[in-house]
């Protein structure tokens, strides 16, 4: 049976600025919420500061869900040089997550996969390997890797060993497909967008 395998305290991140990204500034680790997260097992490692969540892992932070096979999570203790009001002495905050197998990050009507997923706190980046698709209603873009810059609202798509590629659904007045657009039934798939390389993709 799935147990509730612990709760995460996340940093406190800065005023996330407003746009249509896939995944916004809102998303996992970037927010107050703790990270309540369930797995079949636990392992912590208490000198490293390391938390292993095997089996059915799910984590979730307000309105954002990471499913993986396997979840690390990396924390940072606070520092005595910290400034006081950034969190108590002690606290423990969080430094890395990595999620293996199965990857999948809903955030709202947008969605990932992979399998592999690597969210830095530092950077406050989210890097998607291993298959990496990327969804926004009926629109999706995939490459060999993919980078979330979450203050930044933007992301990244790198070709590596295959070319970029985006299907986009075109709206009724002309424009690009909003996130709640499904593709329509009796028509096949707008052009497909090819490039080599990185490619900034904000569908």
């Amino acid at each position: 049976m799935t147990a509730l395998a612990g709760v995460v305290a996340a940093e406190p991140a800065k005023e996330p600025p407003k746009g249509g990204a896939l995944f916004d500034a809102g998303s996992f680790g970037s927010k107050k919420e703790p990270i309540v997260v369930t797995s079949d097992t636990l392992e912590y490692d208490y000198k490293t500061n390391v938390v292993v969540y095997r089996g059915d892992v799910i984590a979730v932070q307000a309105d954002t869900k990471v499913r993986s096979d396997t979840l690390t999570v990396t924390l940072a203790a606070q520092k005595d040089s910290d400034p006081p009001d950034t969190a108590k002495k002690g606290d423990q905050r969080l430094q890395e997550v990595i999620a293996v197998g199965n990857v999948r990050i809903d955030n709202g009507t947008r969605w990932a996969t992979g399998g592999r997923a690597v969210f830095e706190q530092t950077t406050r980046t989210l890097v998607l390997t291993e298959n990496p698709v990327l969804h926004d209603g009926a629109n999706e873009v995939s490459g060999d890797r993919v980078t979330l810059y979450l203050d930044e609202n933007r992301s990244m798509v790198d070709g590596g060993r295959r070319r970029v590629k985006a299907t986009v659904f075109p709206s009724k007045d002309g424009g690009l497909a909003g996130a709640n657009a499904a593709p329509p039934k009796d028509a096949a798939p707008s052009p497909q967008a090819a490039a080599g390389g990185g490619e900034d993709a904000t569908p």
